[in-house]
């Protein structure tokens, strides 16, 4: 693709500019401020949407500027030899707002063009995409920079491995045969023959070497504890001590023996007489319940009744205040849809044809048949329209409707006050039932509740005599009882120890042979990390061939060899000079503009599409590289106060 003519109408600044560059290489001059860099905006704007320094929000209206277009077009040489143009017509859009005799700015808008063809945005882009595949792409082919030193080196480095050929994993152990034993360490674990990438197992044995390392540090500290953890037990004997322990329980046995004989007949007769008592107090305490709740059996019924009306009532009040809330949102519904289709109707109805009476190709006046035709064609449509929104008013959102809604809630309304009456004099009724309710008399109150109570209290007080008489012997035996379970303590104790003293030795053996499985399992990892860093290198050395053999002089650094011995990813342009190679950024701008030619030479020449290059601050080279892409030379030229161009025939 290379630019023929370039116009530009009202674009920042520039009130209006047109060059015939005819596809050729060409150099653009004027003094600071006079616009050079403006034209460089014009076609990424077109292009891609974007200034070339990528600003956000860029506008292409001159500040200040009002009810102007905003014009830059672009006639084109495509690769295959045909002529485009393309046309982005930037302008502001004015409406007329009720009660003001002026239109006031609403919004901008964009027109574009293809050929002479009105087209929309998408259609637009599509024809953009078709010249240049992507607006990545386009920016890479139209900035000498973007790709060198505007891209992340992730990005810059994924289309340099897709231009020039990755390096397979079997080309680097083919090389290498001393790392071999890699392609094992890779393959993943479970019953597969599946191989992780190297930078998969990199991350991998690298965390679980670091959790290992962690893992194993601590293990020596663990046996420590496990040891410092274990009593002194040299003087226990486990038979003496288990044989003493069933001695005491034996022991133990007995006296709870003689002490639950210490229940004589007496204190067993008085407790059997005590249960007897407090059981005829419930029979009678239930009977007196009974009888006194039947006084008001009858009033219990009707209240139940009543309340059973009630929630009835409650139930048929939300059932109707559903269905009147219904009917009110249908009526709103319907009223809101009926002032929609008046609005569309009238606005409908106030449309007059605006077709074109104008060919937009050739400029001629159409025919006046044509023109007729057309309006015909819009006035039918127009009536089909109207009647469509008047059926659609009759079938959805007609007056009968709303009445018919409207006397519906009415019915709902009624209905309402009517169950909310009904509801307060049931309500009445349950109060006045309640209030009928004969007062209960408490079971204590009763004299037979009184006379079995005052033989509870007797039959009690002989039972508190009876205890105190033998708690001086019972006393005697829960203080022997009480001196075994002390002694009983100390042996389980002793034994206790001994326990803890196996159960520790158990752990300590357990934490050495994870200690050494451990120390195994670090030194594997520790050589399959040390082989992936040689599998690396290996790699860095035949990637660094295979993409710097692409280039005539600009070299990429993709590794980077760090302090500890590692290999960090990168992806740095170097352009030499005369003392070696110096990084993209730090060189001067001659050879940062004629790396950036060398590397959109390759990218054009791999992707298929060529674009017209525009260089900035063109007057600091001396010497271009020679490239197939048209060059577009921007250079300041004080003596140059209004902007000019010159073709390279």
């Amino acid at each position: 693709m290379k630019i023929l003519k370039i116009k530009l109408e009202n674009f920042q600044g520039i009130k209006k500019l047109e060059f015939d560059i005819q596809g050729k290489d060409c150099s653009i001059y004027g003094d600071n401020g006079t616009g050079k860099s403006t034209i460089y905006n014009a076609f990424t704007w077109l292009m891609y949407g974007k200034p070339s320094t990528q600003e956000k929000n860029y506008t292409p209206k001159t500040i200040g500027s009002h009810k102007l277009n905003h014009v830059v077009e672009l006639t084109l040489q495509l690769d295959t030899g045909a002529e485009m143009v393309l046309k982005k017509d930037f302008h502001e859009i004015y409406k007329t707002v009720r009660g003001s005799a002026n239109p006031i700015l609403s919004g901008h808008s964009t027109d574009y063009e293809v050929d002479g063809v009105p087209v929309n945005e998408t259609g637009f882009k599509k024809t953009l995409l078709e010249l240049y595949k992507s607006e990545e792409l386009a920016k890479m082919l139209t900035a000498y920079d973007y790709f060198l030193d505007n891209m992340k080196a992730t990005d810059r480095r994924k289309i340099l491995l897709e231009i020039c050929g990755d390096v397979d994993f079997e080309d680097v152990i083919a090389k290498t045969p001393e790392l071999s034993e890699l392609s094992t360490m890779l393959i993943k674990k479970g019953d597969t023959t599946e191989l992780y990438t190297v930078d998969e197992y990199r991350q991998i044995a690298d965390k679980e070497r670091s959790l290992t390392d962690k893992e194993l540090k601590g293990i020596p500290g663990r046996i420590d504890e496990a040891q410092k953890a274990k009593p002194d037990i040299n003087e226990l004997i486990p038979s003496a001590i288990n044989e003493r322990i069933q001695t005491i329980k034996d022991e133990q046995r007995k006296l709870e023996l003689e002490l639950s004989d210490k229940e004589n007949a007496a204190l067993l007769s008085i407790l059997n007489q005590i249960s007897e008592v407090e059981r005829k107090i419930s029979v009678g305490e239930t009977e007196h319940i009974k009888i006194e709740n039947d006084k008001n059996k009858i009033t219990f019924a009707r209240i139940n009744d009543l309340q059973k009306r009630l929630s009835d009532t409650d139930k048929e009040i939300l059932h109707i205040s559903a269905s009147y809330n219904e009917s009110e949102y249908d009526l709103n519904r319907i009223i809101s849809k009926r002032e929609s289709l008046l609005k569309e109707y009238t606005e409908e109805n106030v449309k007059e044809w605006g077709g074109m009476t104008v060919c937009p190709t050739c400029k001629r006046e159409l025919p006046e048949e044509q023109v007729e035709e057309s309006k015909k064609i819009f006035n039918i449509a127009k009536a089909k329209r109207l009647a469509d929104i008047n059926e659609k008013g009759k079938v959805e959102c007609s007056k009968a409707l709303i009445e018919s809604k409207k006397e519906e809630i009415k019915a709902y309304e009624s209905k309402l006050e009517e169950l909310k009456g009904k509801k307060e004099k049931i309500s009445q009724l349950i109060s006045e039932a309640e209030s009928s309710l004969v007062d209960m008399t408490p079971y204590k109150s009763t004299q037979g509740y009184m006379e079995l109570n005052k033989e509870l209290e007797r039959l009690k007080s002989m039972q508190n005599d009876i205890k105190a008489a033998s708690n001086v012997t019972e006393n005697a035996i829960k203080t022997q009882i009480s001196k075994l379970n002390e002694e009983l303590e100390k042996e389980q104790g002793k034994k206790a120890q001994i326990e803890l003293v196996k159960r520790q030795d158990l752990r300590i053996k357990e934490l050495e042979e994870k200690e050494k499985e451990l120390a195994g399992k670090y030194e594997e990892l520790t050589k399959g990390l040390y082989l992936c860093e040689q599998f690396i290198k290996a790699k860095t050395r035949l990637l660094d061939e295979k993409i710097n053999s692409r280039f005539k002089t600009l070299k990429f650094r993709l590794f980077i060899e760090q302090q500890n011995g590692g290999i960090a990813d990168d992806c740095e342009a170097l352009i030499p000079c005369q003392t070696g190679l110096v990084p993209f950024k730090s060189a001067n701008n001659a050879a940062r503009i004629n790396a950036g030619l060398e590397l959109i030479d390759t990218l054009s020449e791999y992707y298929g599409v060529e674009m017209p290059l525009f260089l900035d601050n063109a007057e600091s080279v001396t010497k271009f590289n020679k490239t197939k892409t048209q060059l577009i030379k921007l250079i300041v030229s004080k003596n140059d106060k209004i902007i000019n161009f010159e073709r390279e025939d």
